[in-house]
Formats: structure tokens, sequence, C-alpha cells
């Protein structure tokens, strides 16, 4: 008898497992064709006011901005669609602005064209081209489509503008490939999200946000981009500030030629002038990395001015080239070392006043390099 229930129950739980690994399958296969694709295309939207700061550039302003210019001086082709069936030229750029009462600078929305590969483990995206929206008095408006295969070289050459959070510099490809900046898709395939917008998440979130690696991202660079000036402490003739002063100072009286190939003919003639001139200031520029525990300085230009007048900046390697000493210390060393007091008066694209300098400075000292703009509000 017990032989005899066991037989009988047995079916029953064989075509239960059956119907369980049917269901798998089907679910299995019903996800792998949602989120595992090859050369999808997908229509990115980016929208200019729903960047945030905090990601170091507006990657939706540099676009247009780039593209207009470019379109302006005939080095890019703007199309009429992504079909590129006719070319649209500044001048009929300009009709379409007038007639609409919108402005091609002003636009608040870009498209990107892609393509998308994604698998289980992997993510990778190519990246076409771009179609430029703005909203008129009479509804929507599109000035056209740039086709990137077209003008690829003009934007590998372009540097963005980045704010304090940024990096000190960045091609607007590198930028692109980032992905630091927020973006919706508004047409997988052809599929489009005008009944489940949740869906577009979803499929966005899958390939981008998960723990699928991204093949080609761009990491974003640890850097800043540091113009500061240099505060002597004149009451200390010891002091390297000072001296540094001093020294490049005593350099161009006695070099007189190098002063004026310097630009100092700008403001006097070779020869009549034989006053003594006197280094009032000092300006330098320099790429700061941040590396595990400390800053690596990489010191671009020093500026000079004599008599309140500022000469050519001078590249480092020439200012090495006078083989002068300041407290047995090379220009370089004494730059890098940073003993002497000084004012940050530039970072990126932003100028700093004399009282925010301190704050910038403890915040690139003790805070995250993509959060100071934050840190220097609330400091």
């Amino acid at each position: 008898m017990l032989h005899s229930t066991y037989s009988k129950n047995r079916k029953p739980l064989r075509k239960l497992g059956f119907i369980k690994i049917l269901f798998f399958v089907f679910v299995f296969t019903g996800v792998k064709s949602l989120y595992a694709y090859t050369d999808k295309p997908v229509l990115v939207h980016i929208n200019l006011a729903r960047q945030s700061d905090t990601m170091g550039f507006n990657i939706a302003f540099s676009m247009v901005d780039f593209f207009y210019k470019m379109i302006q001086q005939g080095k890019i082709s703007l199309w009429d669609s992504p079909y590129k069936q006719s070319k649209i030229e500044a001048r009929s750029l300009a009709e379409i602005e007038k007639s609409s009462g919108t402005s091609f600078l002003k636009s608040q929305d870009v498209f990107l064209h892609e393509f998308w590969t994604s698998t289980r483990f992997k993510t990778t995206f190519t990246i076409i081209g771009a179609t430029f929206i703005n909203q008129g008095k009479n509804g929507k408006v599109s000035y056209g489509y740039v086709d990137f295969t077209e003008c690829w070289n003009l934007m590998v050459a372009s540097q963005i503008e980045c704010n304090v959070n940024g990096p000190a510099e960045l091609t607007l490809t590198n930028a692109l490939y980032s992905r630091n900046y927020n973006f919706n898709i508004v047409q997988f395939g052809n599929k489009n999200f005008q009944k489940k917008p949740s869906d577009a998440i979803k499929i966005r979130d899958k390939a981008f946000f998960s723990r699928r690696k991204i093949e080609g991202l761009y990491p974003m660079p640890i850097s800043k981009n540091i113009h500061y000036v240099i505060e002597p402490d004149i009451n200390e003739p010891t002091e390297i500030g000072n001296v540094f002063f001093k020294n490049i100072q005593n350099y161009l009286n006695v070099n007189r030629e190098v002063l004026f190939n310097l630009g100092a003919d700008l403001y006097y003639d070779y020869k009549s002038f034989k006053s003594e001139i006197t280094v009032t200031r000092i300006e330098v520029n320099e790429i700061w990395i941040k590396k595990a525990g400390y800053i690596d300085y990489k010191v671009k230009t020093v500026l000079i001015f004599v008599n309140n007048k500022p000469l050519n900046p001078l590249p480092i390697d020439v200012l090495l080239g006078w083989e002068v000493l300041y407290n047995l210390k090379t220009a370089e060393d004494v730059l890098k070392e940073k003993v002497f007091k000084y004012n940050i008066i530039k970072l990126n694209n932003a100028y700093v006043t004399e009282e925010d300098s301190p704050k910038f400075l403890k915040s690139l000292e003790k805070y995250s390099w993509t959060q100071v703009s934050r840190y220097v509000k609330f400091y």
C-alpha cells in the first residue's frame, strides 16, 4: 500500500516540476529579450535644466554652444534629419529661429542617436549623432541633425567648460562618453514609452546602472585647472615668496633683452627706457591632480607683472632656463612646495574672490573634488 500511494503521487510531482521549468524558461527568455540585445538603435534625451552642477559640466549647454559656432562657421553640416536628405545652411537656420521666435543657443533639449549592445555582463554604446529641439510659440521646433562621423575630429579637439566640480580639462567627446550626466531614453528600437514610461527607466538602469561593465566609458579625471597669485611677505627678506619676487626682478633688470622679449615693448621703448623695473605681481597656472594621499602639481605657466603691467605668460621650462635659484631651489621646486602664501583667483572656468579662496583651498585639501561648490556654499 505504501508503494501504491507513492506511485500515485509521483506523476503530479513530475508534472508540477515540468511546469515550473517551462515557466522559468519563459520568464528568462522574456527578460533576456528585453535586456540582452545587439546594436539596438536608441534615442537618448538630455535636458539642459536637469543637469546638476556636481557633475562638473552641462553637456547639453556645451553641445549647443559648440555646434552652433561650428555651423555658423561652415565647419559642420546641419541636416534636416538623420536620413540626411537636405542640408540646413546657416542662413536657413536663422530663418527657422526667426519664424519660430526661438534661438538655437537657447535649446533646452538635445537628443543623442545611439546604438546599444547589452548582455548579462556588459554594455557598450556608440553615439552617432544629435538632434537639437526647442520649444516655440506654436510647439516644438527641430533645428536639425548633426552626424558625428562627419565632425569627430573637431569634437575631439574641442575643450568644454567645466565648473569647480569638474576636471581640469575635458573634450566634448570624452564628456559624452563619460555618461556623467542625466539622461533618459525615449525610443528603444521600435518601442516608445508613451504608455508606460517606467519601462524606459528599467531598460536604461539595467544597461547603465546595474552591475554590468560599461565598455568604452571615459573615467573622469580627478584634476583641477588652478590659477593663483603669490602673496610675498615683503617684511621678511628670506621668506621664499619674497625671494622668488626679488630674484626674478633682479634677473629681468640685468637681462633687458629678455624683459623686452617677454612683452615689455608694449609699454616701454627699448632704447630710451633705462629705469629699474619692479615685479609687482606673479600669477601661476597649474594643473592639480589628486592622487592617493597627496596632490600632484603640474606647473604650466607663470605670469609676471612688472610695474603693474603683465608680460607674456612664461612656460615653466623657459623660467627654469634662466637658471635662477631661490634659496638654493629651482622655480619649479618653489612652486610645487608651496611654502609661500597664495590665493586662488580662478578654478577651472570659475573666478574666485580673495574672500572665498581659503574655502576653496580647504575643500581641495579635505573634501571630494566633485563636491567643491557644495563645501564652499556651506563652509
